[in-house]
């Protein structure tokens, strides 16, 4: 589960850099900040399962699975492919949450 943990780690904070960097262009233009405000808030998501599944957490299972399929819509292809492994990886050791 370390390494799930590890990933969601780092795609939360690449979530949370990309929603910072598309919303302060947004914010200064004017434009609307729904798209880069759901990007942080997945960000911020991923590093509480990050955190739960570092625990040993069940939630952190849940959590880890539907934001690593919601960080698909974040713009870095690298997101794709880590959020699949995350899923993959906790579901392959989910006897281990408690």
């Amino acid at each position: 589960m370390n390494v799930a943990s590890t990933l969601s780690w780092i795609l939360g904070v690449i979530n949370l850099l990309g929603g910072i960097f598309l919303g302060i262009p947004a914010i200064a233009t004017g434009k609307p900040v729904f798209f880069p405000l759901a990007i942080f808030g997945i960000g911020i998501g991923l590093c509480f399962s990050g955190y739960g599944l570092r625990k040993k957490r069940s939630y952190a299972g849940f959590l880890a699975i539907i934001f690593s399929v919601l960080s698909f819509i974040s713009p870095p292809v690298i997101g794709i492919i880590m959020g699949i492994a995350i899923i993959i990886i906790t579901a392959i050791n989910w006897k281990q949450l408690t």
